[in-house]
């Protein structure tokens, strides 16, 4: 059984398709289900159920997928080790972090390991802290950064702590105030993140149990739009302030503490098991330890 068959198996698999998975795989379609009719007649069994409309994998077909999907990934793990013998020349890595993480810190770090390891094939993720926290412990991501407690086996390590602090225009009346009373806010227009996201969710149990109720709440799905528009005075925010002096905020934008401030977070850093840890991965985990030391 060649590699270059579970390769067809699993893009069949994915396409659910023999014409889309045959693109894909830039080969012709006879030549692709020919290899598949093979594969089951050496294995015994139906992986695929085909019908003129749609195909479908059967029991025993999902068992082998799985099967071959394993087996593509430790071959790629090779690779990669043997790459990191060589000196990290070749490689994939693939990592997830939150929405905050990602305004504030990955093209920072990201373009250093690009420069430290040009040849290495980077995929960059925002997902949800629950998706994340997930791809991490199935193995479906290298590396990933969430927000803490993580109640699930990966390897965890806290960057560092999170605050949630007030963003508004220098020209406004906070920003002469190194510390802005909660209670403040009541009479603002404040952007927020949508309800989808776990930082705009603990913010409003945060006002309800201070009893602060904004002026109006202007919604926006990134934390890039939102200082877009707290740059221009209109409304200020409560969001992520870097604990570092490179964040990428707008120079017309100040972050001020909050009395009472809200609930710090834990931002950790999640990895495979030693054993299973990618050289691609070590390497970006390394970067983003010494970036917080």
């Amino acid at each position: 059984m060649e590699l270059r068959t579970l390769k067809y198996l699993v893009a069949v698999a994915d396409r659910l398709s023999f014409t889309a998975a045959a693109r894909e795989l830039n080969v012709s379609q006879p030549a692709l289900s020919q290899q598949i009719r093979q594969l089951e007649e050496g294995l015994g069994i139906q992986l695929f159920a085909r019908t003129p409309h749609r195909v479908v994998v059967t029991q025993g077909g999902q068992l082998v997928v799985d099967h071959a999907r394993r087996i593509l990934d430790g071959t790629g793990r090779l690779q990669e080790a043997v790459a990191a013998f060589r000196g990290l020349e070749r490689g994939k890595l693939r990592l997830a972090v939150t929405q905050s993480f990602n305004a504030l810190h990955v093209t920072a770090v990201l373009s250093a390991f690009i420069r430290q390891h040009p040849a290495i094939d980077v995929t960059v993720l925002e997902w949800a802290n629950s998706a994340i926290i997930a791809g991490v412990a199935e193995g479906a991501l290298d590396l990933g950064v969430a927000f803490g407690p993580i109640e699930v086996s990966v390897a965890a390590q806290e960057l560092y702590q999170d605050r949630l602090m007030l963003a508004c225009s220098r020209q406004h009346p906070f920003a002469s105030q190194p510390v802005v009373p909660l209670g403040s806010l009541a009479g603002e227009a404040l952007a927020l993140l949508t309800a989808d996201y776990g930082t705009r969710r603990a913010l409003d149990r945060f006002f309800e149990v201070h009893e602060v109720e904004p002026q109006r709440i202007i919604e926006l799905d990134t934390f890039g739009s939102i200082l877009k528009l707290v740059e221009t005075g209109v409304c200020v925010s409560v969001m992520p302030g870097s604990p570092l002096d490179d964040s990428p905020a707008p120079s017309g934008v100040i972050f001020r503490t909050l009395d009472p401030a809200p609930p710090i977070r834990s931002i950790q850093l999640l990895q495979q098991p030693t054993a299973a840890r990618s050289p691609a991965a070590a390497a970006f985990a390394s970067l983003l330890q010494s970036r917080f030391r």
